[in-house]
């Protein structure tokens, strides 16, 4: 079994209301009630969703029509075809809740087993389902620190845990974040469509999500926390370099765009053109430049040059 190594996007969305719509995976396992801590409950999902993987979380029942807002972000699974998942969603999942986590009693409070879209699918509700769950009494409970709060941008573009910012494939992004209290973060890309070297993220494609993890350790007076800033994944723009005409000369122009994709020329007017040389004449020169696409990595380049020429 392969152990969790992501939480994603576990306050995303946390605050939003859940739609009145059935949810579309059932839900089988068990032991639900009088639990020992941490637990050990065997998970069959039938009907899974072919649009999104799903979330397996541990929470405090929330206020009638929202999502919870307490979560234990150290049991949560993820659920899914991408093989750097938790479990299949044809496999036997293993989820092993405890009594307690930060902020919450589970033997004082309601506490369930929370379903829902993972981040590929960040705005729909409609796999919400809550599964109550009972625990034997446990010891008293420490007193919890408050969480502390994190802050970050890609290329100064303020961040958001609810909202994707777009990231264009290879496109230069340099992250930045902070901690309110002060303490030391660290940072981890949780999708393989998006490497983080440093500070520096680049995006490997041109579709899909990705997801930021910023960590905070916290301190003697404030609880660490994960938060998540999902990315959304856009077609790189193909360019090539500049170029000057003059006047009975021959110019070379680039032969290959910023994706290294061969680029055709055609010179109009006062130019004509020759693979990528161009001849130039006195007058107004029109060259159009073209290069393919590739499909979900950038679109075609389609540039077209009108250049008087003295």
């Amino acid at each position: 079994m392969k152990k969790i190594a992501i939480v994603l996007a576990l306050f995303a969305s946390i605050m939003v209301p859940t739609q009145a719509q059935a949810a579309q995976a059932t839900f089988n396992g068990g032991p639900l009630t009088n639990l020992d801590s941490p637990a050990s409950i065997h998970i069959a999902l039938g009907n899974f969703p072919t649009n999104g993987g799903l979330y397996v979380m541990e929470c405090v029942e929330g206020v009638a029509g929202a999502r919870p807002s307490l979560c234990n972000a150290a049991v949560q699974l993820w659920v899914s075809t991408d093989p750097t998942a938790s479990f299949k969603p044809t496999a036997d999942i293993v989820f092993k809740p405890t009594s307690t986590f930060t902020g919450a009693d589970c033997t004082m409070v309601k506490c369930g087993i929370f379903l829902r879209y993972d981040h590929t699918v960040p705005n729909d509700l409609t796999q919400d389902q809550f599964i109550a769950l009972t625990f034997k009494s446990a010891a008293p409970t420490v007193a919890t620190l408050p969480n502390d709060e994190i802050t970050a941008t890609i290329n100064g573009a303020a961040l958001s845990s609810k909202t994707p910012i777009k990231l264009a494939y290879r496109a230069p992004a340099l992250l930045s974040a902070t901690s309110k209290a002060g303490a030391a973060l660290s940072y981890q890309s949780l999708a393989p469509a998006c490497a983080l070297t440093g500070m520096k993220i680049t995006a490997l494609k041109g579709t899909g999500f990705c997801d930021i993890a910023v960590t905070s350790a916290g301190d003697a007076t404030t609880a660490g926390i994960t938060s998540h800033f999902p990315i959304e994944l856009t077609l790189g723009t193909q360019t090539i370099t500049t170029f000057k005409l003059v006047a009975n000369k021959k110019i070379t122009l680039p032969k290959t765009t910023n994706f290294g994709e061969p680029v055709t020329y055609l010179g109009t007017g006062s130019c004509t053109t020759t693979r990528n040389v161009v001849s130039v004449k006195k007058g107004t020169c029109t060259i159009v430049a073209g290069a393919r696409s590739a499909t979900d990595l950038y679109g075609p380049l389609n540039l077209r040059f009108v250049i008087k020429v003295k």
